[in-house]
């Protein structure tokens, strides 16, 4: 679990033992390498989403000034990208099932 910063959510678990007391302890959740990479990627896909955008609007300018043949290369290279985004997006949403379990 984590908090909007995506950063793991302390937890305050009230612990019973066998012997007659009770402890309250905060604890910090540690983030496994699956919650850190799954974070990665989640920025990463963001990052690309951002990218394939960027070029889109780039090719888009480059017909304006004429480039029309380096502007379809671009446009194929978006699709690329967001096809490749999807992919990503499957692979985040399978970690995310099992982390979040």
């Amino acid at each position: 679990m984590h908090n909007k910063d995506n950063k793991p959510k302390k937890r305050n678990y009230e612990h019973m033992h066998m012997h007659d007391h009770d402890h309250d302890f905060d604890h910090l959740e540690i983030p496994t390498m699956a919650v850190k990479d799954l974070a990665l990627l989640e920025y990463m896909l963001d990052h690309n989403k951002q990218h394939a955008n960027e070029l889109a609007d780039t090719a888009g300018r480059l017909v304006d000034e004429g480039f029309a043949d380096a502007a379809a290369m671009i446009n194929e290279a978006v699709n690329f990208f967001n096809q490749a985004n999807v992919k990503m997006e499957n692979a985040v949403a399978l970690i995310s099932e099992s982390v979040e379990k």
